[in-house]
């Protein structure tokens, strides 16, 4: 195997050397390893995609033209229930796999429920969207308030649920310690912080737990990388 740096316009292609015994090892190693990786990780892609579509339906009912006030309501709901239900497979989908990984090491599955113990007292946002995806699959839908004002020049809304009915309709916020008396509370800022937790924390802590290899991975093809951007800062590195 050689390493080859190929032009961005694909028009020069240049021969760096062979590689060497061990870096064909390595990379033989580290591909299997990427390749499990990338479809367990797939998900918080797709959780992306479904906080896309959440977000970009907020900045159409910011266009003071949107005016059907049912269909409004319908799409959030179908749109949050996405977003839970797939933050809700994630959690479980590591869960299992790492009961099953680590079933001899006990530490390892005590590790697991003391980081998401401590990122729900850190984050009142993810504690709260943890259980709130309970309610909404067991009890009611999640947009219990909507209320949108639109002028020529201006949108006032409001996406939202009341926290007496949610304390009152379920029992199961152990995470969040809802009371009930946090009277109303507004869901665009909860998903917000919640999704940029579940990549930066939360997915962040799932790498290194089942694939610390990922990180000797990447420094590993960097340096290859590097070397290739010698012979041209716009070279790509292959194999």
């Amino acid at each position: 195997m050689q390493l080859v740096g190929f032009s961005s316009n694909g028009n020069r292609v240049h021969f760096v050397r062979d590689l060497t015994e061990e870096e064909i090892a390595k990379d033989k190693k580290y591909t299997a390893i990427f390749t499990e990786a990338r479809g367990r990780f797939h998900l918080f892609k797709i959780l992306s995609l479904n906080y896309a579509e959440w977000t970009a339906n907020i900045n159409l009912l910011l266009n003071p033209q949107s005016k059907n006030h049912d269909s409004e309501i319908l799409q959030l709901d179908r749109l949050l229930l996405n977003y839970l239900s797939c933050a809700y497979t994630i959690h479980e989908h590591f869960k299992t796999s790492l009961r099953r990984r680590f079933r001899n090491t006990p530490e390892k599955l005590k590790a697991y429920d003391d980081f998401v113990g401590k990122l729900c007292e850190k984050s009142w946002e993810f504690a709260f969207l943890l259980d709130f995806r309970g309610y909404v699959q067991h009890c009611g839908l999640g947009v219990g308030q909507f209320n949108r004002q639109a002028t020529l020049t201006s949108v006032t809304l409001s996406i939202g649920c009341d926290a007496a009915q949610l304390a009152a309709n379920s029992r199961e916020w152990k995470r969040s310690k809802l009371t009930g008396k946090e009277g109303s509370i507004e869901l665009a800022p909860i998903v917000q912080e919640f999704h940029h937790r579940m990549l930066e924390s939360y997915g962040g802590y799932a790498a290194k737990l089942f694939y610390p290899d990922l990180f000797p991975a990447a420094q590993f093809y960097l340096e290859l990388t590097n070397e290739v951007k010698k012979h041209g800062p716009d070279f790509r590195m292959f194999f």
